[in-house]
């Protein structure tokens, strides 16, 4: 389930916004945190490019955007580029292409996807079809804006929403470990 740190995003979003105006002939992205998922040490955050300029017109309809999967835990990816295509009037979404980015080889491979209209979509793939074919629930789905910035920018932002969302899973933890004390107390 996903809870709404805006307050916490907003130096990030910033601090993000304040560097971005620095280059005008890199390609730039309007990043929105559209699901996050995992546990402590184990973060995954779920951006989409929101760009009009970055959302393309597929054949019947359907439009595709980018949707970037940063990686908390070790031994992963730094992030996966998934290109996902929703079509808004049939309510359904897949992926045509994913490619994972490592910074310890500093090259991209092919990421694993498979490019079936999916009848049950993962969570985020059902966020990121939400997130274009219903703009306007964007708050009310926890979407957060990150901001304007370039792919590089966006990338780096992974350890301070991990960072965040770490913080959130400690809290969490600690309250159901305090109400599982209070349970065992005996009754008086």
């Amino acid at each position: 389930m996903m809870r709404s740190p805006t307050w916490r995003l907003l130096p990030l979003a910033l601090l993000c916004n304040a560097v971005s105006a620095q280059a005008s002939d890199v390609l730039m992205g309007d990043y929105w945190v559209v699901h996050y998922q995992g546990g402590l040490g184990k973060q995954q955050v779920f951006l989409a490019d929101g760009d009009p300029k970055n959302i393309f017109a597929r054949p019947g309809g359907a439009q595709s955007l980018g949707v970037y999967r940063l990686y908390e835990e070790p031994g992963k990816p730094n992030f996966t580029a998934y290109d996902v295509e929703i079509d808004c009037k049939k309510n359904r979404a897949r992926v045509m292409g994913a490619q994972d980015f490592s910074s310890v080889s500093n090259q991209f491979r092919k990421g694993k996807f498979n490019a079936q209209w999916q009848t049950k979509p993962e969570p985020w793939v059902a966020q990121s079809r939400d997130f274009v074919c219903k703009p306007g629930e964007r708050p009310a789905k926890k979407m957060e804006r990150l901001g304007v910035m370039s792919a590089s920018q966006m990338t780096k932002a992974g350890p301070q929403l991990f960072e965040i969302l770490n913080r959130e899973s400690l809290k969490v933890e600690l309250i159901k470990q305090i109400d599982e004390a209070f349970a065992q107390m005996p009754a008086k």
